[in-house]
């Protein structure tokens, strides 16, 4: 097993899964401090999750996670957000990749 746990969001890998987890407090700050919450006037954030409802608002994430991606119908966010990871890994050539070529 394997842990990541030195950003907001940890990581462990076990021998059969990828475990992602993030508190719902840091969801909740992430969205607060995210680049693009600013109000018109510039210096204030545009909004932020109410007080106490930090799972309400987590649900929504999900929700919205598992919906169709905009950029693609056929898939949904988090899968369009995997797929810009796999893509660069595809580009890498790492050690552990099998290439169509190579199986010839």
């Amino acid at each position: 097993m394997k842990e990541f746990k030195d950003q907001l969001m940890k990581f462990k890998i076990t021998n059969d899964k990828l475990k992602m987890e993030i508190k719902l407090s840091d969801l909740a700050w992430l969205f607060r401090n995210s680049p693009d919450n600013v109000a018109d006037d510039g210096e204030h954030e545009f909004c932020r999750v109410k007080r106490g409802r930090n799972q309400e608002f987590a649900e929504e994430v999900v929700t919205m996670l598992m919906d169709e991606s905009p950029d693609n119908g056929n898939d949904t966010r988090w899968g369009h957000a995997l797929e810009d990871v796999f893509q660069e890994i595809r580009e890498s050539a790492a050690d552990f990749l099998k290439y169509h070529d190579d199986c010839f």
